[in-house]
């Protein structure tokens, strides 16, 4: 992704399908993902390391 995506977006983080929450400071969004231990966690993450969906998700 070369420029921030929209609030809502859906997206992968590594392993991770999260939802893009906004901006956060300098080349980095605010993510909402689901962990392991079924607890949902906020985290800033660089924009480089988000990566568009592809067609299939599982």
């Amino acid at each position: 992704m070369n420029r921030k995506p929209p609030r809502g977006t859906i997206a992968r983080c590594r392993e991770r399908i999260v939802e893009v929450l906004g901006e956060g400071r300098g080349q980095r969004v605010m993510i909402r993902s689901i962990h392991a231990d079924g607890f949902e966690r906020l985290t800033a993450v660089k924009l480089i390391n988000l990566l568009p969906l592809d067609d299939q998700l599982f």
